[in-house]
């Protein structure tokens, strides 16, 4: 069985608004915590179809850990209505 890279897809808050990063690229600034999580679902998605093990991964406050929110193939799409 061919293995599959993972690719996460980070939420995380700035001063400037809500950021999505993943493998270098950063996405946004969203003005809300809910479009954001939307935006990386949606690109998390694209990956997944294209073969990467991707998981969307949130984190409310600078330094707390992050939490698993959307997995490719484990959770149904999109999540959010």
């Amino acid at each position: 069985m061919p293995s599959r890279t993972e690719l996460a897809f980070f939420v995380v808050n700035t001063h400037g608004g809500w950021l999505v990063r993943a493998d270098g690229y950063v996405y946004g600034p969203y003005p809300s915590f809910e479009i954001a999580v939307s935006s990386a679902v949606h690109e998390a998605q694209a990956a997944g179809l294209l073969g990467f093990a991707s998981v969307v991964l949130t984190q409310a406050t600078t330094g707390q850990p992050y939490i698993a929110e959307w997995t490719y193939g484990h959770n149904p799409y999109p999540t959010l209505t």
